[in-house]
């Protein structure tokens, strides 16, 4: 344990080195994570240097967490030992067991606690951590920090024992900030159910021809490290090559390079791995020096450049697989004379010019103050801000840059195609982006989300799913549409149409257009019914609803409800079990009886079927020989209606002739109204006497007489009340866009289809009126204001990002803090200047 504990530390030395002619600057490469249900916020993350991120694409799926504290998933406490389940250390001791409900076609984000801490004999790793929730089921890890600080990339220890774990891992992991861990178990809290999406649309530039970098190195001989380059090497030698070849990428090889400390140089370490006074520095790896690692380095990178002279860089994969495999440290074949056996092998089947030239680039003045082959790394490795888009600086090995952007992730072959794949436009990726060892197949049934949404295998295969790099897309065969989540997920799925809705073609069936006739919809397709008889009639027993005969009438509980039916199939709302009729409640002068109903009005009595009363007998003669029922009141029904009739012609009366004065009055009114524009009246003076005296309403003087502005929508009294639309009497309808403080706003006057109408306030008379005393809405600054103000830079304007936000609302890469963190919580990478050698001893390599 003691071993694996140092191993880490010495990687995370090696992790954070850098030249000395720069400050080192960790940036982060952030993924979008978006609340979708409850609806919330985008949350700031980083993305671990292992595990295999979905580049490109995006990841829905539920949120949980487990914890003894208090209850999150399935609305419990789970405890487990030695240490809580919520840091994600051993979820095998948890009790009760933890097991995610697995729903097919939905995946899930499992968050774990960074730490715990003061764990120096056991230590709980972020690569333990991603590992366990994994294995539980998880389809991505999110390592919520314990401390508000701001993010950086975590790594995996490079020990034998995680070696196993790197390579098994197959799901993405990230960092994200204390404040928004506490967000999201807030949401959590009691149960609660959370939605997330996690995108990695938009974290690598795009561009038609994709440029990227591999920062690696000729030695075999440093542990997993140097395993997993050479697996690498040889997985992607033919992708790459191809890449090359069809002129889709441009490929450059990079060499780390280490420097020495200032008064550093002439120590024996600096001496046997330095070249240029220690400007140039390679780790040792077994019995060979960095020397002896940059000689061999430079031999390759001098390959490459005659190779790219001929435009066949690509020759530079098969050199380094040939060179793995023959020029082995473990062999003791790792030396110039192996070097050259490989490159005149490749001489005799690749035009890559002479060995002399080889040679002659590969030798160089080993104590120049500068050597050009080395520099071009050193100043690359260093990176660039000034550029657009930036270079980032590179301080984890081995690593990956594309289009000038971080690679994070597992050194393996299918991820790393992928996230090249991302660096393409939409639709310009080449073909084995699609192909399933780089992009999960999601419409592989029958557990895959595209084969479930898009609805696979069910609707009597009418739809399909076609597995694309970025997702999957729906093929909705005849009767389906595709249709897209409503909310940013851009999740798609088939739906039914309702033919008997949208389309005409049913109802040319004359199944489907007669007057007792249906279009049900089925799942797509429909179907017609043809005529549907009456079923609440004697031939069909009323449908099984209680019936009976009464004063020789057939009275039954069966109602037809063939347009109730009918609407319901329009609408696509018919459920499996309806019918065109149904039993209701018993008919008037009725009322339910244990076996049906029963007849509540007395031997001889008539109903009335409107008001559902019983009428006694008398009178004269009903139209079936017997007598006119009479009210149980004995008055007639006749007399009711006549004075019903005459008490509304009565105010009917009233009312017309009301309407009639009024409407006099106010047509003389107005005729007054419009003369009074054009000719003096004497009993305007005495009606408004303010106008008499010359003070009109717009401080005008026409005649000595007030000038009325009216308005063909205006409907206000000669008092000046406020008329029908709202408008304050005597305010001209071109009142000002801007109210005065305090004011309402004006109504505007909006087109509608084919006529003038009223609308609400436009945004200019809306706005929010400045409050007294602080000036107009729009003003300039004065002079000794603007003097004493200091001045403040132009904000760029905002532009759209992957989930609809503005960039500043996008997740920020961050510095780290200075310092390396503690590695036995989960080793991040962090910012430093020097680095330390923990036994104390004086470590010459900056």
């Amino acid at each position: 344990m003691a071993m694996r504990i140092f191993a880490s530390l010495l990687l995370g030395m090696l992790a954070v080195a850098v030249c000395k002619h720069a400050a080192a600057t960790l940036v982060t490469e952030g993924v979008e994570l978006k609340v979708l249900h409850p609806p919330s916020r985008t949350i700031n993350m980083s993305m671990a240097n292992f595990g295999m991120p979905k580049y490109g694409g995006i990841l829905r799926g539920q949120l949980i967490y487990v914890s003894s504290q208090a209850r999150y998933y399935n609305n419990k406490q789970y405890k487990c030992i030695p240490r809580d389940c919520q840091y994600g250390c051993d979820f095998s001791s948890s009790y009760p067991s933890i097991k995610i409900d697995k729903e097919p076609g939905t995946a899930y984000i499992m968050m774990v606690d960074r730490g715990p801490r003061g764990s120096d004999d056991d230590p709980c790793y972020f690569l333990d951590k991603v590992y366990n929730a994994q294995l539980l089921g998880a389809d991505a890890v999110l390592v919520a920090d314990d401390v508000d600080e701001p993010l950086t990339t975590a790594i995996a220890p490079d020990t034998n024992d995680t070696a196993i774990e790197r390579r098994d891992l197959t799901i993405s992991a990230a960092m994200i900030g204390m404040n928004d861990a506490d967000h999201l178990r807030g949401l959590l809290q009691d149960g609660g159910s959370v939605e997330v999406m996690l995108s990695w649309a938009k974290s690598i530039p795009e561009s038609k021809l994709v440029s990227w970098e591999y920062w690696t190195g000729t030695e075999d001989l440093c542990g997993p490290v140097c395993s997993e380059r050479v697996a690498f090497t040889n997985a992607m030698k033919i992708q790459a090559m191809k890449f090359e070849q069809l002129n889709l990428t441009t490929f450059t090889p990079r060499y780390f390079l280490y420097d020495c400390k200032e008064g550093t140089a002439n120590t024996t370490e600096c001496q046997n791995n330095c070249f240029s006074n220690g400007r140039y520095c390679a780790e040792p790896s077994g019995s060979y020096t960095g020397k002896d690692i940059l000689r061999m380095n430079i031999r390759a990178k001098c390959l490459y450049r005659q190779a790219m002279t001929r435009l066949k860089g690509y020759v530079w994969w098969e050199y380094m697989t040939r060179f793995f495999k023959d020029c082995s440290m473990s062999a003791s074949q790792y030396n110039a004379e192996c070097a050259i056996k490989v490159f005149e092998a490749l001489v005799m089947d690749n035009d890559i010019g002479t060995r002399t030239d080889w040679d002659q680039c590969a030798t160089v003045n080993e104590t120049a103050v500068k050597i050009e082959i080395l520099e071009e790394d050193l100043i690359s490795q260093l990176g660039n801000n000034a550029t657009k888009p930036p270079v980032a600086p590179v301080i984890i090995l081995p690593t990956i840059r594309i289009n000038g952007e971080q690679y994070r992730g597992s050194l393996e072959a299918s991820t790393v195609l992928r996230a090249l794949c991302a660096a393409f436009p939409d639709g310009h990726e080449p073909d084995v982006c699609n192909e399933s060892w780089v992009s999960e197949d999601e419409c592989q049934g029958p557990y895959g989300e595209g084969y479930i949404k898009c609805g696979v295998g069910k609707s009597n295969g009418t739809t399909g799913c076609i597995n694309t790099f970025r997702g999957y897309q729906c093929t909705c065969g005849s009767g389906f549409q595709v249709i897209m989540s409503p909310d940013e997920s851009s999740e798609e799925a088939c739906k039914d149409i309702n033919e008997c809705a949208v389309s005409t073609a049913p109802y040319r069936n004359q199944d489907c257009r007669c007057d007792r006739c249906a279009c049900i919809n089925t799942v797509g397709s429909y179907k017609c019914t043809g005529p549907m008889e009456n079923r609440c009639t004697p031939e069909f027993n009323y449908g099984g609803c209680w019936n009976g005969t009464y004063n020789n009438v057939a009275v039954t509980t069966c109602i037809d409800t063939i347009a109730e039916y009918k609407q319901k199939s329009y609408m696509g709302i018919l459920q499996d079990n309806d019918t065109w009729y149904k039993c209701g409640e018993c008919p008037k002068c009725f009322r339910s009886s244990g076996w049906g109903c029963e007849y509540i009005c007395s031997t001889g009595d008539l109903c009335d079927d409107r008001s559902g009363t019983c009428m006694q007998s008398g009178g004269g003669k009903t139209a079936g020989g017997g007598k006119t029922p009479s009210t149980s009141g004995g008055v007639h029904p006749g007399f009711m209606i006549l004075v019903a009739l005459g008490a509304a012609a009565l105010t009917g009366g009233v009312v017309m002739a009301a309407n009639h004065i009024m409407m006099k009055k106010r047509m003389g009114d107005e005729i007054r109204d419009i003369m009074s524009s054009y000719m003096p009246l004497q009993e305007e003076h005495t009606r408004n006497p303010a106008s008499a005296a010359g003070r009109g309403r717009g401080g005008g003087d026409r005649g000595g007489y007030q000038e009325r502005i009216i308005r063909p929508d205006e409907d206000s009294d000669e008092e000046r009340h406020v008329g029908a639309y709202g408008w304050p009497t005597g305010q001209p309808a071109a009142a000002s866009a801007v109210p005065k403080a305090g004011g309402t706003s004006v109504p505007t006057l909006i087109g509608a289809s084919q006529r003038a109408a009223w609308g609400p306030p436009t945004s200019a008379t809306a706005s929010t009126a400045p409050a007294p005393g602080t000036g107009p809405i729009f003003s300039s600054p004065s002079p000794s204001a603007a003097a004493a103000a200091p001045l403040k830079p132009v904000a760029p304007k905002p532009t759209v990002d992957a989930f609809g936000g503005a960039d500043n609302e996008r997740p920020q890469s961050m510095a780290p803090p200075a310092g390396d963190a503690d590695p036995l919580l989960g080793r991040q990478v962090a910012s430093s200047n020097v680095v330390e050698k923990t036994s104390g001893e004086e470590n010459p390599f900056h």
